[in-house]
């Protein structure tokens, strides 16, 4: 369950949600086969987005990037889609902004690898844009749009 909906339970303490409270529960529930089946898409195609991604970095200028350190971008391209799978299955994109955006921005930048990041994760949407329905893609494609922006501008 997302933290605003978690929170607003925890603070009901001894009386019964407003409806302005259970909007965000209502929301929760409307979305909830799109958040799953979308989670479970991810779940079957990941390594194959990944890899598909990869191929797509080979040929650009990243491809030294990749014949040199192809095993870790696959390491870190596949836990960031498993993040995302997660923040959307609990609807939490604030989650995934504070436990993973943060410190993924903070190690690429310690590595200076924000460009090569960027490209990757580009090359990430393209492969979703082609797998996923267009509400599944927005959906996953929204989070990547957080952690682009994040290389690229910081937070």
């Amino acid at each position: 369950m997302n933290k605003v909906l978690l929170e607003s339970i925890q603070e009901s303490d001894g009386r019964y949600l407003s409806d302005v409270e259970l909007r965000p529960l209502a929301q929760f529930v409307a979305s909830y086969e799109t958040r799953f089946t979308t989670y479970a898409v991810l779940k079957d195609k990941a390594e194959t987005l990944v890899l598909g991604s990869l191929r797509r970095l080979m040929q650009t200028p990243h491809r030294k990037v990749i014949t040199e350190h192809g095993s870790k971008c696959q390491r870190d391209m596949t836990y960031t889609l498993q993040c995302i799978a997660q923040a959307i299955l609990l609807d939490d994109p604030k989650g995934f902004m504070e436990e993973y955006v943060l410190w993924m921005q903070n190690i690429t930048r310690a590595l200076h690898k924000e460009n090569s990041a960027i490209d990757a994760y580009r090359a990430l949407q393209q492969e979703i844009s082609a797998t996923f329905s267009a509400e599944g893609a927005l959906l996953i494609n929204g989070y990547l749009d957080q952690l682009i922006q994040a290389f690229s501008d910081g937070l």
